[in-house]
C-alpha cells in the first residue's frame, strides 16, 4: 500500500518533488539508502534485504524511479521481484529512455505494479498488469498508490491529490515541509490502510523520503525517515546527492 505524490514542474526551481511513504510488512528486511552502480550509472537507493531490488532511488542522470504495488488475488511466487524494475530503469539516462525500455517488459512477468519515472523534464507512469501500459504524465501534481494514477474513484488518492494541490499552490520554501506532514496522516479514513502514515498488525509504513530535484545542486535536498514519520525524525541525506555528483565524475574531489 506503498503511497507516492509527485509534484512535476510545479515550481520552476525545483522541477521535481517527491514524497513517498513504504508501507510493507515490519519483519522484511531492508538497508537505508546508499550510493552503488547499476551498470554504467551510479544509483542513490535504499534496498530490499529479501529479493534484492528497491522501491524507488535516484541516478546520476536525475532519473527518479518508484514502484507501488498494484493488489492481485494470486500473487504468483516465481516472478521476478517487481523491485528489480526500479533499479532496471534506473540503469537509464531519462524518464523517456527507461519508459521505452520499460514498454518492452515480457508479458506476465511480474506481478502487477505501478511505477514513475521523472526527471524534471518528463514522467511517466508504467502500469504493468500482466503486460506494460505507459502513460506520459502532464506537469503538475500525481498521486501514484495501488490503483490506476490519479484516480479519483480511490478515496485515498482523490484525498492526496487535493493536499498535494494545496501544497502547490504554496510557496516552494514551505513544500517540503507540507509534503512531510501530509506523509504523516491518521485517521484519513475508515481504516488503517486508508491512512498515508499506516500502522497496522505485522504491517505498516516503514519509512517515508522527501526529495527536491532542482536545477542547481544547491537547490536539491534529500530526506529521510528510517521509520513511520509520525514518530521518526527525518534524516538530512542530501550529501548522498553530491556522492552521485562525485562518483559520476561530476564535481572534483577537495583535498
Amino acid at each position: 500500500m506503498c503511497t507516492l505524490i509527485a509534484l512535476h514542474r510545479c515550481f520552476s526551481e525545483a522541477p521535481l518533488m517527491i514524497a513517498a511513504n513504504r508501507d510493507e510488512y515490519l519483519d522484511r528486511p531492508a538497508a537505508a539508502p546508499e550510493v552503488f552502480s547499476v551498470g554504467a550509472r551510479n544509483v542513490m537507493a535504499p534496498r530490499d534485504l529479501r529479493a534484492g531490488g528497491t522501491w524507488l532511488g535516484v541516478n546520476d542522470a536525475g532519473l527518479f524511479a518508484a514502484l507501488t504495488n498494484r493488489p492481485t488475488r494470486h500473487p504468483h511466487p516465481a516472478r521476478r521481484s517487481r523491485g528489480l524494475v526500479v533499479t532496471d530503469a534506473l540503469g537509464e539516462a531519462g524518464a523517456q529512455e527507461a519508459a521505452e525500455v520499460l514498454e518492452r517488459l515480457p508479458a506476465r512477468a511480474y506481478n502487477p505494479f505501478n511505477l514513475f519515472l521523472g526527471d524534471g523534464r518528463s514522467a511517466f507512469a508504467v502500469i504493468y498488469e500482466d503486460k506494460p501500459r505507459i502513460e506520459e504524465l502532464a506537469p503538475g501534481a500525481h498521486v501514484i498508490g495501488n490503483a490506476d494514477p490519479n484516480s479519483q474513484r480511490v478515496p485515498k488518492v482523490a484525498g492526496l491529490l487535493g493536499e498535494a494541490e494545496r501544497v502547490v499552490s504554496g510557496r516552494l520554501e514551505d513544500a517540503m515541509d507540507a509534503l512531510a506532514q501530509v506523509c504523516r496522516v491518521h485517521d484519513a479514513g475508515e481504516g488503517p490502510l486508508d491512512d498515508t502514515c499506516i500502522h497496522a498488525d505485522g504491517y505498516g509504513t516503514r519509512s517515508s523520503t522527501l526529495l527536491r530535484l532542482g536545477g542547481r545542486r544547491e537547490e536539491r535536498a534529500l530526506l529521510f525517515a528510517d521509520g513511520p514519520p509520525c514518530k521518526t525524525a527525518y534524516e538530512d541525506l542530501t550529501p548522498l546527492l553530491g556522492e552521485l555528483d562525485r562518483k559520476a565524475g561530476l564535481v572534483r574531489e577537495v583535498a
